[in-house]
């Protein structure tokens, strides 16, 4: 008998494969900027493949009476630095700004593991953590990230600022859920906290990936600019702007 939480495994699973086809589709179909079709399409393959395995019943281990869904913080290991490097070839900062995004990322959603397989208090501890390294990444995303960009253009900042503000805004109540749920204090259950959950990583994945691919035309203005860059200024020191 399947589950109502194998339900919405498998509504994120269905959810996340639609959103694939989309970006595979512009990369059949317009190859000029197969690199930036083809991060979106991996947002969403490899969460489809995540959500899959939770409602397989993969990964799913117990930790302090409640279930800890592995699949799920590997998704976001690899998603969100993927989210990020798409925002990146938008605004084509230093490497070492993507570098340092990608660090603080994945100490955050380090940290949300560790919280959750640690008793309390030092769950509670290790949620702190996460919140300050947060704080750093939101610091890094709304600040420095767009004063790092070149190749201005009144398209490729719209797009860029609309695909960041949906990012920040939906990742900043991933931690509100975590604490609210059976891993932090309790008041979600199991199922709730999954629901939600899925309903999060839906609009900010499969969301961010139609809404990029609809802001495509800013890759032409992007291309454009790049042509015509002075070469030192668009070196080795900055992620490519377009294929």
């Amino acid at each position: 008998m399947i589950e109502l939480i194998d339900v919405w495994f498998l509504l994120g699973t269905l959810g996340m494969t639609v959103g694939t086809v989309y970006p595979l589709w512009r990369l059949a179909t317009e190859r000029r900027y197969g690199s930036h079709y083809a991060v979106l399409a991996a947002v969403t393959g490899f969460a489809a493949v995540a959500y899959l395995a939770m409602a397989l019943g993969m990964g799913k281990v117990q930790a302090n009476g409640s279930a800890l869904y592995l699949p799920r913080y590997l998704d976001w290991l690899v998603t969100t630095p993927l989210l990020v490097l798409y925002l990146g070839m938008l605004c084509r900062p230093e490497r070492k700004v993507y570098a340092a995004l990608v660090g603080v990322d994945v100490l955050v959603i380090g940290s949300g593991v560790v919280a959750g397989l640690l008793a309390a208090p030092y769950n509670y501890v290790a949620y702190l953590v996460g919140c300050v390294a947060y704080v750093g990444l939101l610091y890094l995303l709304l600040s420095v990230l767009p004063r790092q960009a070149t190749l201005h253009g009144d398209r490729v900042d719209a797009v860029f600022t609309k695909l960041r503000n949906l990012t920040v805004v939906l990742w900043t109540l991933y931690p509100v859920v975590w604490i609210l749920g059976p891993l932090g204090v309790g008041l979600l259950q199991t199922g709730t906290e999954v629901m939600v959950v899925t309903y999060l990583d839906l609009i900010s994945k499969v969301g961010f990936v139609f809404m990029a691919v609809n802001g495509s035309d800013a890759l032409d203005q992007l291309r454009t600019g790049a042509a015509l860059a002075d070469p030192a200024d668009a070196g080795d020191e900055r992620a490519p702007a377009a294929d």
